[in-house]
C-alpha cells in the first residue's frame, strides 16, 4: 500500500478516536471463543490480537508504552496497559501501511539515516494513529537512539517519561542501581497517579511461561522438528515481550510447545537468526525456506534465564533488564552467547539482518564476523531495512543467500 491521501487519514483517524466502536468488538470475541474453544496457533494470535486492539482504542484502562526491553511484568503488576511502539510498528508494516507513517516523520525533518521503528513510531504518533499515551517508559538499553525517541514521543503527546539508565555490564553496584530507579519510578506511580503493584501473578504467569519456552528451546534443538516458514518466530515478538506476564502468553508458549511436539518438515540447514527481519514482506522466508535454510533459534527470543521473584520484584526486574543489555549490546555478553547457541542447536552457520540506521546492529558486525569465522562458522549479514522496503533490494537478497548456501553445502562436502 502507497501513502494515502489526506482525506483518508481523517476518516482514520475520526474511527480511531471513536472509543465506542471499539467496544463492539466484545460480541464479536465472544463469537470467537465459542466457534472456536481451543483455537490453533494462528487462530489464537488472531484472537488475541483483537482483544489488544480493543483494549487500546476502548481505552480500557491506563496506556503504558514501553521501548522494547522495558519489562511487561511491571506494567501488568500495575495493571496497566502495555503498549510498545517497536513491535507494533512492525505489524503496521506487515499490513503495508508503514510508508505513510515513514513520510510524515521525514516532513517533520526526522532523517531517513534514524532507525525506521523510531521514524515509524513518531510518524504514527505524529499522525496520531497509535492509542494515545498515559505514560511513557524506556531503558537506555541495547539501542542508544531509544531514550531521544521516547523523549520525542513525550514531547508529541505531552505525557510523563520515565527513564531508566541501563549500565552496558552486570555487575552488583549495577543492579542495584537499576532497581533503585525502578522502585523511585513504582513510588511515583503509587503516590501521583494511585497505581497499585500485585506482583505475584504477573510473576506466576511470567515464571511459567519461560518454563515452557525453555522446554520449546529443547525441542527446537531436535533434527526432527523445525518452525517453518523460517523466521517465522519473530512475528510472535509480542508473547516475548508485550503480554508476558500474563496469561496470554503462557496459552501462547503452550500451542507453540504443541506446535513442535511431533516431528515436523524439516530444512537441510540449520540456521540461527541474529537481530530482526523485514516485516513488510514474506519475500524473505519464502526465499529462505526455498533454498533449504532453515533457521532454529532467534536471538531476541531467548528466554530471560532467572525465574522472576516476587519477594523482590524490583531487583529481579532490574537483573532483568540488565541481562538483556549484556547478551544483545555489547561483545562481552553477545559473542559467546551465539558461540554457545551454534553448539547448543548444533547449527552450522549464522544469518543477521542488518538493520539500516541501527548502531546497534551494525556496530559489532566485523568482530562478529571475525569470532565467529574463527570458531569455524560461516556467517552472512544482510543489509536493508526491517520496515522501509524503499531500502530493499531482492535480487540481490537472492544473490547473497544462494552464495551463503554454496559456500555452507561447500563445508559439508569438504
Amino acid at each position: 500500500m502507497d501513502e494515502i491521501p489526506p482525506v483518508l487519514l481523517r476518516i482514520l483517524r475520526f474511527l480511531l478516536e471513536r472509543r465506542m466502536l471499539f467496544q463492539l468488538l466484545e460480541p464479536y470475541e465472544w463469537w470467537l471463543r465459542r466457534k472456536y474453544p481451543n483455537p490453533p496457533l494462528p487462530q489464537f494470535s488472531y484472537q488475541v490480537t483483537i482483544h489488544t486492539i480493543r483494549n487500546l482504542y476502548g481505552r480500557r484502562g491506563k496506556i503504558a508504552w514501553a521501548s522494547l526491553f522495558f519489562p511487561s511484568e511491571f506494567f501488568h503488576a500495575a495493571r496497566l496497559i502495555p503498549f510498545y511502539p517497536e513491535i507494533a510498528i512492525g505489524l503496521v508494516a506487515a499490513l503495508r501501511f508503514v510508508q505513510t507513517p515513514l513520510a510524515a516523520a521525514e516532513k517533520a525533518w526526522f532523517s531517513q539515516d534514524l532507525c525506521s521503528y523510531h521514524r515509524g513510531g513518531i510518524g504514527m504518533s505524529l499522525l496520531r494513529l497509535f492509542p494515545r499515551p498515559d505514560f511513557l517508559f524506556a531503558t537506555s538499553s541495547i539501542c542508544h537512539g531509544t531514550v531521544g525517541f521516547f523523549e520525542v514521543l513525550r514531547e508529541i503527546w505531552n505525557v510523563p517519561l520515565f527513564l531508566v539508565d541501563v549500565p552496558k555490564q552486570w555487575t552488583r553496584d549495577a543492579e542495584g542501581y537499576v532497581a533503585e530507579q525502578l522502585t523511585a519510578i513504582a513510588r511515583h506511580l503509587e503516590r501521583e497517579w494511585r497505581v497499585h503493584f500485585v506482583w505475584d501473578k504477573p510473576f506466576f504467569f511470567s515464571n511459567r511461561t519461560r518454563e515452557i519456552l525453555l522446554e520449546v528451546e529443547a525441542l527446537r534443538q531436535r533434527k526432527d522438528r523445525m518452525l517453518l516458514p523460517p523466521t517465522k518466530n519473530l512475528d510472535y515478538l509480542p508473547y516475548y515481550y508485550e503480554f508476558l506476564g500474563e496469561e496470554t502468553s503462557l496459552r501462547f508458549a503452550e500451542r507453540l510447545k504443541e506446535e513442535l511436539s511431533k516431528p515436523s518438515k524439516t530444512l537441510p540447514h540449520r540456521l540461527i537468526w541474529l537481530h530482526l527481519k523485514p516485516f513488510y514482506s514474506g519475500e524473505l522466508p519464502a526465499l529462505l525456506e526455498k533454498l533449504g535454510l532453515g533457521v532454529v533459534y532467534e536471538e531476541f527470543t531467548t528466554p530471560f534465564p532467572e525465574e522472576l521473584s516476587p519477594s523482590s520484584p524490583l531487583k529481579s526486574l532490574a537483573r532483568k533488564i540488565l541481562w538483556a543489555s549484556e547478551i544483545l549490546a555489547t561483545s562481552r555478553g553477545r559473542i559467546p552467547g551465539i558461540l554457545e547457541a551454534l553448539k547448543r542447536y548444533d547449527a552450522e552457520g549464522v544469518i543477521q539482518f542488518t538493520q539500516w540506521g541501527c548502531r546497534q546492529s551494525q556496530g559489532m558486525v566485523m568482530l562478529l564476523r571475525e569470532k565467529l569465522l574463527e570458531a569455524g562458522y560461516p556467517v552472512l549479514f544482510l543489509d536493508g531495512d526491517h520496515l522501509d522496503r524503499r531500502h530493499s533490494a531482492p535480487e540481490q537478497l537472492r544473490t547473497r543467500l544462494e552464495a551463503f548456501l554454496e559456500m555452507l553445502e561447500g563445508r559439508g562436502s569438504s
